[in-house]
């Protein structure tokens, strides 16, 4: 699938916490898929590159659990300009994914550094790191 938006120049660094929205692949089954908000995860050291590391976001906050990470609406701060309505959101870390930067898409905004912890807690969740 081409990219919908302005792809992201690969020089351009990215910090952990910015959310995008993303083209991913079609996949089958139940992974995310499609256009869609995601948090990058990626170190900024690694982000100038082609590729980032992403976690999609749901508004099915019923599904929160330990590696499904509740993200209210106050600890995301909406881009200025940007007119996507910021809502409760859940980062679904069990489908984690590293993307190439020409299916990213317009800013939406940020986490707050408490919600990039939580994310990073989800992540060290689902790998079993201690």
């Amino acid at each position: 699938m081409p990219p919908l938006g302005m792809p992201l120049d690969p020089s351009r660094p990215v910090d952990p916490g910015e959310i995008f929205w993303v083209t991913l692949p079609s996949r089958t089954g139940s992974e995310q898929s499609g256009r869609r908000p995601c948090v990058v995860m990626s170190r900024r050291s690694l982000s100038v590159g082609n590729t980032l590391v992403v976690v999609p976001l749901s508004s099915k906050v019923e599904r929160a659990s330990a590696h499904r990470i509740l993200l209210p609406q106050s600890e995301i701060i909406k881009d200025i300009g940007n007119d996507t309505e910021i809502k409760d959101s859940v980062a679904v870390c069990s489908q984690v994914s590293v993307v190439d930067k020409r299916y990213i898409e317009n800013k939406i905004g940020k986490l707050s550094q408490n919600a990039v912890l939580a994310v990073q807690l989800g992540l060290s969740y689902l790998f079993d790191i201690r």
